[in-house]
């Protein structure tokens, strides 16, 4: 059963997004779009932008975006298709489902979330009702977990064998090809497949709207001659950078308490659930990474790290702390006895002990004393000094210029230092910082690379071309689009937007919210969610298109104009380039065809240049 593509389309373009959102934030008018407090990260000042025209919605904070399905999906945690049916019956509008539409037909994304739903229900049926399950369970009831939690986190188990999810999955019509691309299944050099999870506890990873994108297995027996922790591969429902285990089910708690507390492993997140706390997750067996701390951006501000006293466990907090700072978190960290983690800890001394541990955090500077102090580094005068400097430079990281200031203050006092002294190695490190930053843009940008956009005439005309692609003007969409190629198109990122519109427009779809949801890489849709909602005028006579009685006319000129433009640039650039192969042709008729490819050039560049004058196209 699934929505038409039509309907959706339908529902869309009925949908009024300042309408619906400002059922859930207070929007105020300025410029052309809606501004409020962006209810997905903590934050004063109102960066959450609503664009009518568009029927869009872009946090310049957080990054968040998108239309009126996403808004929904990521306030309510809801899943695409709830999103759609709950905008239809808010507007009236009774959907027709397709009952007979082909496996070729259906999403695949679709495909590979149902495949690991029926996984998950697979895995579970043999941790709580099979024989060979009862192994499993009895290690999981010997950590104290009950069977309401592992229901509650969907906690499965993978037989010993090596076929048996193969035979579950041809039971059960599952392409194997894609149980594959989901990591469950892999396939020998004769091609016959075989269970990628075997006699091993699988966790489910579910993303925030609650569904199952992936799969963690442990080994029950530490000391089996295997990796302790196995993990689905990344594939276009996870990308494991972006996710963190217990997300889901903690983010209520950690939007009630405005605050999260970070600790290493499944079993952590879940036993702590078990014993009362809720606002817990995990970076899912990695470092903790950028994207991740952007993702809890979206729920507080607050974090605190609670990792293994060990040495490996002491460097993630080190490296954590400084990816939080970096971006404006005020960041605590716990510490437990030794010998006892998150799990053990709560099973032996309850929710209250827990969290009077959890009050004791130090904040990162004290933390980072401690560390140096056990390290001896306070022994020696060119360690201590080194010490220091690594406190400063995490100082500098602090976002809010006052904190950063008060952090300075303490660390001077706190190593009975001169404030100017710690002042001066602060700024020295920044002007470091800012030298590497500028020296990074300049090579990007000269690589043209991902999101640096070169100053260049080529970048501003193309640019100007693809924010009148985003106008959702059907005229100037085809006066475009008849005139130049997504391949003529220079910058990478450019040239990308005007595939997909190039694509949606052959399919019918023009309207700027539903191009932007054909985007499948994240980083392409957010950059282009910014673009397509700054109030950023290309040119001052923009401004003055809208302001008169023929303003269609007027726009129309100017698109021509800039067309006209990209055109003889493009032309000036071809000539160029075979002025340069002349001299190195040895050979005559070659020569006096790169001379006729010239003299076609400048013929089409004066008639171009003729249009202009005449005010033509």
């Amino acid at each position: 059963m699934r929505i038409p593509d039509s309907k959706i389309e339908e529902i869309r373009n009925s949908s009024d997004i300042v309408d619906l959102i400002s059922a859930y934030v207070q929007l105020k008018k300025r410029g052309k779009n809606f501004f409020g407090i962006c209810p997905f990260h903590q934050e004063k000042t109102p960066s959450f932008a609503v664009n009518e025209e568009k029927q869009i919605y872009h946090c310049f904070g957080c990054g968040a975006g998108g239309d009126v399905f996403k808004f929904l999906m990521e306030y309510k945690s809801i899943s695409f298709i709830e999103a759609v049916q709950e905008m239809a019956e808010h507007l009236g509008i009774k959907i027709e489902y397709d009952q007979n539409i082909s496996s070729e037909a259906q999403n695949e994304q679709e495909t590979y979330y149902e495949i690991n739903l029926q996984a998950a229900k697979y895995f579970s049926e043999n941790l709580l009702k099979s024989l060979g399950g009862a192994y499993a369970r009895d290690y999981l009831s010997g950590r104290n977990l009950t069977e309401k939690t592992m229901r509650i986190f969907g906690v499965g188990f993978a037989l010993p064998g090596w076929d048996n999810f193969v035979k579950f999955a041809k039971e059960n019509n599952i392409d194997l090809n894609n149980a594959m691309t989901l990591g469950l299944v892999d396939k020998k050099d004769n091609g016959e497949f075989y269970d990628k999870f075997r006699n091993r506890i699988i966790f489910p990873i579910f993303s925030t709207n609650g569904r199952i994108i992936a799969f963690g297995g442990r080994i029950l027996d530490d000391k089996e001659q295997a990796a302790k922790y196995l993990n689905s591969p990344e594939s276009i429902i996870y990308y494991k950078k972006r996710s963190l285990y217990g997300l889901y089910h903690a983010k209520d708690e950690i939007r009630k308490l405005n605050k999260v507390i970070l600790v290493e492993g499944y079993m952590d997140v879940i036993a702590l659930f078990q014993g009362g706390v809720k606002n817990v997750v995990a970076s899912s067996g990695t470092s903790l990474t950028e994207e991740q701390v952007q993702l809890l951006s979206r729920f507080t501000k607050n974090v605190v790290l609670l990792f293994d006293a060990d040495a490996a466990g002491m460097k993630a907090s080190l490296r954590s702390i400084e990816l939080l700072l970096k971006q404006d978190f005020e960041v605590k960290i716990a510490t437990l006895p030794k010998g006892e983690d998150p799990d053990s800890f709560i099973t032996k001394h309850g929710k209250d002990e827990f969290e009077e541990q959890i009050s004791k955090a130090e904040n990162f500077l004290e933390y980072q004393t401690t560390q140096f102090k056990e390290a001896g580094m306070f022994d020696d005068p060119s360690k201590h000094a080194e010490a220091i400097r690594e406190m400063v430079k995490s100082a500098a990281l602090v976002v809010d210029e006052l904190k950063r200031n008060l952090l300075i203050k303490t660390i001077a006092k706190k190593f009975g230092l001169r404030e100017k002294l710690i002042e001066s190695e602060l700024i020295k490190y920044l002007n470091q910082v800012q030298a590497q930053q500028k020296k990074s843009e300049s090579v990007r940008g000269r690589k043209n690379g991902n999101g640096q956009l070169s100053a260049t005439k080529e970048n501003t005309q193309e640019k100007e071309l693809i924010k009148l692609l985003f106008s959702g003007n059907r005229n100037l969409m085809e006066k475009i689009l008849n005139f130049i190629q997504p391949d003529e198109f220079v910058n990478p990122i450019y040239k990308r937007l005007a595939e997909i519109i190039f694509e949606c427009y052959d399919h019918g779809i023009i309207s700027p919210a539903s191009i932007i949801e054909k985007i499948e890489d994240e980083n392409l849709k957010r950059f282009t969610l910014g673009f397509a909602i700054s109030e950023e005028t290309i040119s001052k006579r923009w401004d003055g298109f809208f302001m008169n009685g023929d303003s269609e006319g007027n726009l129309t000129k100017y698109v021509d104009d800039i067309l006209r433009k990209y055109k003889l640039q493009k032309i000036d650039e071809q000539i160029k380039i075979i002025n340069k192969r002349i001299p190195e042709t040895a050979d005559e008729a070659e020569v006096i065809e790169l001379m006729k490819e010239i003299n076609e050039l400048q013929l089409e560049k004066k008639v171009l240049l003729n249009d202009k004058q005449n005010g033509n196209e």
